[in-house]
């Protein structure tokens, strides 16, 4: 039984529908363009109900904007689905809300081919002068003062697909969102995250785009701005086959504590971790800052992914058990790898290529941080690593095992290849690829869609030069 109610809604050329009224399977929302009054807190139309398909094709709605309202003042939810189950909402086209989409405690929900562009996003320039913003990655509180275009709160079993939310703060967002999958959307151009993960497990993102999700901080871009987010106990997620270039990062997942570094006891704590999480097959070059940054967290796969011309390819700080297999790690302008305060990383079979700094760089800050968290027991086995300053840097890092890489125009110390790794280790990494993980990612590159691409294989501008600033989200290059 499908409940569908109204408030503050009308036809634009004046048909009026009357406030609250409730609408059954037989009487639903005609084809039109539609506007409502974005009011904090109140969507214009509320959906409630289970087993039903709501297709809205040729149906708009659109934020009454007084005043000259700008982006920045956007408020209100377009559509709530609300504790709904079994139902598929499609073609819907809803823009100019703080958040365009919300669903809240649905499960089995389905968003289908629907546009949830602009929603309210920080204004990053004025007068063609950029406004430095630092977003707040750990506070939900912040993230819905941005808004989105959808947004799912205490959902499960839910799907995002062929759908859009670009040009806005954020695209799609996960808060306490479990089994959920986001696939082929378009969450590129936004001003901070495209698609952003909150305490939200066993979830799959693959085949979107989120390219261009940048900001303008400190006389460059940034400001922790990225194509995808996982923050704060965001669990066994799979992040695959998609691309998210030309981010401030490409890919951004941390804590929700910022380690948690206690001043007085000089310890650090990492409960609110992201763990567990697969991160596989996506392409994050030409980032401002990191192609992949992951902080605080443990046992992460990163493998078969694109890190090219970032400032880092991949930054690890303080995450254990991470696990780099098959990646192209090339021409960073810094590190290829960067990993301090990490312990037990493996570092396998990478191709790192014409980093300026390190191929890998290992290290411990030294004082109280080392001493609460070394850098130890990593290894750094069979990868190719040429043309860089230093093929592996390390500066108190103990038990390191460097052994078996190809090393071309890179300085490698004798003694960080004197130690060769157990037969039965390599021969474990060797097979992983035929492990049932690895089967069920690539089983997803059977999925593609027909006409989807990298971006990096578009005839698309290359590089930080391809993006300008807009008054609200990041433009293209003209």
């Amino acid at each position: 039984m499908l409940a569908l109610a109204m408030t503050s809604l009308f036809l634009v050329q004046h048909t009026t529908l009357a406030s609250g009224r409730l609408l059954d399977p037989k009487h639903r929302l005609g084809p039109g363009s539609y506007v409502g009054a974005g009011v904090d807190g109140k969507p214009v139309i509320i959906v409630r109900g289970q087993d039903f398909t709501l297709d809205l094709t040729a149906r708009t709605l659109t934020a009454v904007h007084t005043n000259g309202q700008q982006q920045d003042s956007y408020e209100g939810i377009g559509i709530l689905l609300d504790s709904c189950k079994n139902v598929t909402l499609k073609n819907v086209k809803v823009t100019g809300f703080r958040t365009n989409i919300v669903l809240k405690n649905c499960t089995n929900v389905h968003i289908l081919g629907s546009e949830a562009d602009q929603s309210r996003a920080i204004r990053m320039s004025r007068d063609g002068k950029p406004i430095d913003t630092f977003l707040n990655l750990r506070s939900v509180d912040a993230w819905r003062k941005y808004g989105a275009g959808i947004w799912l709160e205490n959902c499960s079993q839910c799907t995002i697909e062929h759908s859009k939310a670009s040009r806005a703060q954020n695209g799609i967002v996960l808060v306490n969102t479990n089994y959920t999958t986001l696939f082929d959307n378009e969450c590129s151009w936004n001003g901070g995250w495209g698609i952003a993960l909150w305490h939200a497990e066993r979830n799959t993102i693959a085949w979107n785009h989120a390219d261009f999700c940048n900001r303008p901080w400190a006389g460059g871009w940034g400001g922790d701005a990225a194509g995808v987010v996982l923050a704060n106990l965001s669990y066994s997620n799979q992040i695959i086959w998609n691309s998210f270039t030309h981010g401030g990062d490409g890919f951004f997942m941390t804590d929700g504590l910022d380690g948690g570094f206690n001043k007085v006891k000089k310890t650090y704590d990492f409960s609110t971790g992201s763990n567990n999480n697969f991160v596989a097959h996506n392409d994050g070059s030409w980032s401002s800052n990191n192609a992949f940054e992951g902080t605080y967290s443990t046992s992460t796969l990163y493998y078969g992914n694109i890190a090219e011309e970032s400032n880092y390819g991949f930054w690890l700080g303080f995450s254990d058990n991470s696990f780099l297999f098959d990646n192209e790690i090339r021409r960073n302008r810094t590190d290829g790898v960067a990993i301090g305060q990490g312990r037990s990383a493996m570092i396998f079979r990478n191709r790192i290529n014409g980093n300026q700094s390190a191929g890998v760089h290992l290290w411990s800050e030294g004082g109280p941080a080392e001493l609460a968290k070394p850098s130890a027991y990593n290894r750094v086995y069979e990868n190719q690593i040429s043309e860089s300053k230093f093929a592996v840097q390390a500066e108190r890092s103990q038990y390191l095992f460097v052994a078996g890489n190809t090393v071309r125009d890179a300085q490698l110390a004798p003694k960080m290849n004197s130690t060769m790794p157990p037969r039965s280790e390599v021969l474990r990494l060797s097979n992983w690829r035929h492990s049932g993980t690895a089967r069920r990612i690539d089983s997803w590159q059977a999925k593609r869609p027909k006409t989807w691409e990298f971006y990096r294989d578009t005839s698309g501008l290359k590089g930080q030069d391809a993006l300008t600033l807009g008054e609200f989200t990041p433009a293209p290059k003209k």
